[in-house]
C-alpha cells in the first residue's frame, strides 16, 4: 500500500531522472538508476524489518512510512497476543496457586485414567508425587471404589472410601468432567467431620433418652394421679415422688442451655471480667461438695497462692463444682477429695484430686464430650446430667486455659488446670483497672 510520502519519493526521483537524462541524453540510465535507488530503499526497509522479527520486543525503526504501516501493524499484533499470553500465564500461575494451597487433593486424567497434573495435597492424602504424571492412577492407588469413582463407574460421582495409607482414615473423592475426555478428582479427609456427625446424632440420641426416663416417671405418676381416687396423703406422697424427675429434667435442661451459650458466646469483653477471689470460690465449692458427699469423704482445701482470677465468677464456679461433684461420685465412701490452689511458673493451677476408680488412659480424649460416660463396674455414680466436663471444657477455653487430667485405675484421679499470668491479679487493690 502507497501512501503520500511513498508517491512524493517515487515523483522525486521520476523527476531527477528526467533531468540527468536530458543533461546527458541517457534516459534509459537515468530512469534505471532511479528504479535501483528506490529497490535499494525498499530493500533497506524490507532488511530492517527482517532484523526487527527477529528480536521484536523493542518498536520498529522503518523510515519509509509505508514499511512503518506494516510493521506497526505486526508490533501492535505481537504485543497484544504478548499481553494476551501473559494474562493467560499469570491465571494459570494464580490457579495452580490457589490448587496448591487448597488441603484436598486435586488429580486431572486424562481420557485413558493417566495422571496429567496434581497438587501438593495429593502427595499427603494418597502418596502422590509429582513424578507420577503420566503414569495410570489404578497403577499407583490401590482403592477399588476410588478407581471405579475416576472410570466413571459411579452414578453420582461421589464415594467415600478408607484411606490406602492409613485404616482409620475416612476419605471422600468427587470426579468432576473436563473438556477434552480429562476429569477432576478431588480428594478430602473426612473422618473428623464423619466424627462430628456422630457426635451430633450420638447428642440427640443421649438428650431423648435423658428426657425420657424422668418424663417416663412423670406421666407414670400423673395417671395414677387421674386414674385413682387418692386420699391426700398417697396424693402428697406421688406429687413428692415428682420432685426428683422434674429436678432431673431442670438440671438437664439448665446444662444444655449453659453450654449451648458457652460454645456460642465469643470470648468474654473487658466488661464481662472481674476478679474473682478463689479462697472465697473454694470455700463455696467445698460446702456443696460436703452437702452432696453427706459424711462420705473428706474434703480438703489446700489455698496456697493469694492470686485472683481475671475472669466470670459464676463461669469458674460452675466449672469448679462440677469437677468437685464427679470427685464425689466417682470416690468410694471413705475417699479423700483435696481441691488445692496453687503458684506455679507462670500462672497458678486448680486441681482436684480423689482417691477414686480411676478413668482408663482410652477414655481420656473423649471424656470432655457431651454424655460420654465411662462404662465401669465399680462405678456407682450418683445423678449427674453428662455435660458437667463438657462445661468445663468450655468455661477454661474462655479463660485462656484448659483441662488436664492425671488418672491411675484404682488409685483416683486429678483434674487441673493452669491458668496463665496474663489472667490473674496479684495485687491487694482489688479496685483497679483490669487489663485485657
Amino acid at each position: 500500500m502507497f501512501n503520500g510520502q511513498d508517491l512524493l519519493l517515487a515523483l522525486a526521483l521520476a523527476i531527477t531522472a528526467l533531468f540527468f537524462g536530458w543533461l546527458t541524453d541517457e534516459f534509459g540510465w537515468s530512469f534505471f538508476l532511479a528504479l535501483a535507488a528506490w529497490t535499494g530503499m525498499q530493500f533497506r526497509e524490507q532488511r530492517r524489518l527482517d532484523i526487527w522479527s527477529r528480536h521484536p520486543l523493542r518498536r520498529p525503526d522503518n523510515d519509509l512510512l509505508s514499511w512503518q504501516a506494516i510493521s506497526n501493524r505486526l508490533f501492535r499484533s505481537l504485543k497484544q497476543a504478548r499481553n494476551r499470553t501473559h494474562n493467560a500465564i499469570d491465571g494459570l500461575q494464580a490457579l495452580r496457586m490457589v490448587t496448591e494451597t487448597l488441603p484436598d487433593a486435586a488429580i486431572v486424567l486424562r481420557a485413558n485414567g493417566d495422571i496429567d497434573d496434581l497438587n501438593e495435597a495429593a502427595g499427603r492424602v494418597l502418596n502422590l508425587q509429582h513424578k507420577d504424571r503420566g503414569q495410570s492412577l489404578a497403577a499407583l492407588v490401590r482403592q477399588p471404589e476410588f478407581i471405579a469413582l475416576a472410570r466413571a463407574k459411579i452414578d453420582d460421582d461421589l464415594v467415600e472410601f478408607t484411606s490406602p495409607l492409613n485404616e482409620s482414615v475416612r476419605l471422600e473423592a468427587r470426579r468432576v468432567q473436563m473438556a477434552e475426555g480429562r476429569s477432576l478428582l478431588l480428594v478430602r479427609d473426612v473422618t473428623e467431620l464423619n466424627r462430628l456427625l456422630s457426635m451430633r446424632q450420638d447428642f440427640i440420641a443421649n438428650v431423648s433418652h435423658e428426657l425420657r426416663t424422668p418424663l417416663t416417671v412423670i406421666v407414670g405418676y400423673i395417671e395414677t394421679l387421674l386414674s385413682e381416687d387418692l386420699d391426700r396423703a398417697t396424693t402428697l406422697e406421688l406429687i413428692e415422688k415428682l420432685r426428683s424427675p422434674t429436678t432431673r429434667m431442670r438440671a438437664l435442661v439448665d446444662d444444655l442451655l449453659l453450654l449451648t451459650r458457652l460454645e456460642s458466646s465469643p470470648n468474654p469483653g473487658r466488661d464481662e471480667l472481674s476478679f474473682v477471689d478463689l479462697r472465697t470460690l473454694i470455700k463455696a465449692i467445698a460446702n456443696d461438695g460436703n452437702a452432696l458427699s453427706a459424711g462420705r469423704h473428706r474434703i480438703i482445701s489446700s489455698i496456697e497462692s493469694d492470686a485472683m482470677v481475671i475472669g466470670i465468677e459464676h463461669e469458674l464456679l460452675s466449672a469448679f463444682l462440677n469437677l468437685l461433684t464427679n470427685a464425689v461420685r466417682y470416690s468410694p465412701d471413705g475417699g479423700e477429695i483435696e481441691v488445692r490452689w496453687t503458684d506455679i511458673d507462670g500462672g497458678a493451677r486448680f486441681s482436684i484430686s480423689d482417691q477414686g476408680i480411676g478413668i482408663p488412659a482410652e477414655h481420656l480424649s473423649r471424656i470432655t464430650e457431651r454424655f460420654y460416660r465411662v462404662d465401669l463396674a465399680k462405678s456407682r455414680v450418683r445423678g449427674g446430667t453428662g455435660l458437667g466436663l463438657a462445661i468445663v471444657k468450655h468455661v477454661l477455653k474462655r479463660h485462656n486455659s484448659e483441662l488436664q487430667i492425671v488418672s491411675e485405675l484404682n488409685n483416683g484421679s486429678t483434674f487441673y488446670c493452669d491458668i496463665p499470668e496474663s489472667q490473674l491479679n496479684r495485687t491487694s487493690d482489688i479496685s483497679q483497672e483490669i487489663n485485657t
